[in-house]
């Protein structure tokens, strides 16, 4: 895309949701609930747009699209042991276009083209796994560990398409030490343990 006089700061009209929401949550004897369905009806979305210009990047903020994002969202806890807890998530998400105002792919026409590109950032699947465990050391204190591992699906990350979000693996743990006074704590964590590149 190269740049157009006309592609010049100014005003852009307001954007509007139309949101709905149900939910649902429950706690049992060995741990809770929570799940959630939701439907976003997004219009005029603002988006920043970065064009090549004359000595650089122009960043302009446009209004350029009509799109619903709709899914599923669901956490929950289970004790499996007075010391073990499990924890688990997972996020269903469905978005798209309705209606495209905008140029979003840079070939000169606003078509069809436009309207198939994917949301920026809506990752259709994320989900986590988690343990959490705690041990009393007696006179010592409390030690708690936890591990857990974390799933997102790969992503546009602009909204042409070109930059895309790898999927991402993440397994994180902590340990943490918390002394019987109650004045010391001490922790030891590692975030993404198989060093991937996220």
């Amino acid at each position: 895309t190269s740049f157009n006089p006309r592609d010049v700061p100014g005003p852009f009209d307001q954007e509007t949701v139309d949101s709905i929401e149900f939910g649902y949550k429950a706690t049992f004897e060995r741990g809770r609930l929570n799940a959630a369905v939701f439907y976003n009806k997004i219009d005029d979305m603002q988006r920043e747009i970065n064009l090549p210009g004359p000595i650089g990047v122009i960043q302009l903020v446009r209004n350029t699209a009509e799109a619903t994002i709709k899914g599923i969202e669901i956490d929950a806890t289970f004790s499996l042991t007075d010391n073990l807890v499990a924890l688990a998530s997972v996020g269903i998400t469905d978005a798209g276009y309705d209606k495209v105002l905008y140029d979003l792919n840079g070939d000169g026409v606003i078509n069809g083209a436009d309207k198939a590109l994917d949301l920026p950032r809506a990752a259709p699947v994320t989900y986590t796994l988690g343990l959490n465990h705690d041990l009393r050391l007696g006179g010592w204190g409390t030690m708690s560990s936890r591990i857990s591992y974390a799933y997102r699906d790969e992503s546009a990350y602009t909204d042409n398409n070109l930059g895309i979000l790898d999927e991402q693996k993440q397994i994180d743990a902590r340990i943490d030490f918390h002394s019987a006074s109650g004045h010391w704590i001490f922790w030891v964590y590692g975030r993404n343990l198989p060093n991937r590149v996220l």
